[in-house]
């Protein structure tokens, strides 16, 4: 079993140069095919993929099944859980209630959340991963009792009873889906509306998202053409995840979306059509604090360096991760309903592409 700590994806592209390819696009997918196919099991869960350049359409198609009991494939409206690509949407429904004036990024966390847990940290500091608040989930993978569903309240009433900070807030980087978690539950205290209502109506609708919800298990909905999520057990066979007790909590993760939506999505980022400019400036500002030796910041939900802008994510039965080139209005987005490897495919992919490009 995968760790069910949200794996923070450093994606290192390789740009060496190569003979252009041929630049055709039925040539682009035949290579994409090969690869996915090479790498995707007969009757087993498999991946979506998205390719946009100038925000048109390369490549949109799955492959493998969303639901190994029904033989249902993936296709391109298949509605995928996200991990932690889910991020950047929390960060998108945060800024919205900065531009309305309702928060703002300096405010005292404690403003909203009145525990002392929360001592001289700041909303930024949330969304930067630089806040050293503890690890819910660790804690609750030894304490909690794992046949009720843990939910957003239950993970504020954690923090209030004073976990250690890890240290202090603007310190130092470290990676937090308990901050995450907070801000979604600062968004529904702050505008009055439950958090994923709030995003579906401030973020997904004025991107183009009209498939895409958060799924909370202890109050589910349907999720149209839903993939579930699988991983392989002691004995080699896939088996179905998606009853994790953790699978409750919003705002570090559990958005479900399709491929289709996530391109009107990169569409409208790219158009700046959800925010005002200077909101969507920061979308992508990257932080004061680098956060490795690679030159790589976090911004608003996203990984940020001197080429790429990108986020991946890690949960039961789930691989994610999206990429937009700084350079170029290139787009690859990789979403599976496994645990299996990712990021080597998005690289592979990107290769691809890149020879493709050349070509035209």
């Amino acid at each position: 079993m995968r760790s069910y700590i949200v794996v923070l994806s450093l994606l290192i592209l390789s740009c060496n140069p190569r003979e252009n390819g041929n630049a055709s696009l039925k040539s682009l997918e035949s290579r994409v095919d090969s690869l996915f196919n090479a790498e995707m099991e007969a009757n087993g869960p498999g991946a979506a993929v998205l390719v946009s350049h100038k925000s048109e359409i390369l490549i949109a198609k799955g492959y493998g099944l969303r639901d190994l009991a029904t033989k249902a494939p993936i296709t391109s409206t298949t509605n995928m859980r996200m991990a932690s690509v889910s991020k950047q949407f929390t960060a998108l429904a945060v800024l919205s209630l900065v531009e309305k004036g309702l928060l703002a990024l300096d405010d005292p966390v404690k403003k909203y959340l009145p525990y002392s847990t929360f001592d001289d940290m700041t909303i930024e500091h949330l969304i930067n991963h630089t806040s050293g608040i503890a690890d819910y989930e660790e804690a609750f993978m030894s304490d909690w009792d794992t046949t009720q569903i843990a939910q957003n309240k239950d993970v504020l009433e954690w923090y209030a009873e004073g976990p250690p900070q890890l240290f202090q807030p603007g310190e130092r980087w470290e990676y937090s889906n308990g901050a995450y978690n907070l801000l979604a539950t600062i968004v529904a205290k702050v505008s009055g509306e439950e958090f994923s209502q709030y995003a579906r109506d401030n973020v997904f609708e004025k991107s183009g998202m009209s498939r895409t919800n958060y799924f909370n298990l202890a109050d589910p909905i349907e999720i149209d053409e839903r993939a579930y999520c699988y991983e392989k057990n002691n004995l080699g066979q896939w088996e179905q995840v998606d009853g994790h007790f953790l699978n409750g909590c919003l705002g570090e993760g559990a958005v479900y979306t399709n491929l289709m939506d996530f391109y009107n999505y990169d569409v409208a980022l790219r158009n700046q059509n959800l925010l005002s400019d200077s909101m969507h400036d920061l979308i992508f500002k990257p932080s004061s604090m680098k956060i490795n030796d690679r030159n790589q910041y976090y911004a608003m939900g996203w990984i940020v360096d001197d080429n790429y802008i990108f986020h991946g994510g890690g949960w039961y039965g789930t691989s994610t991760f999206v990429l937009r080139a700084k350079n170029r209005p290139l787009t690859i987005a990789v979403f599976m309903n496994s645990d299996s490897e990712v990021e080597d495919l998005v690289r592979k992919t990107y290769e691809i592409t890149d020879d493709y490009l050349k070509g035209i």
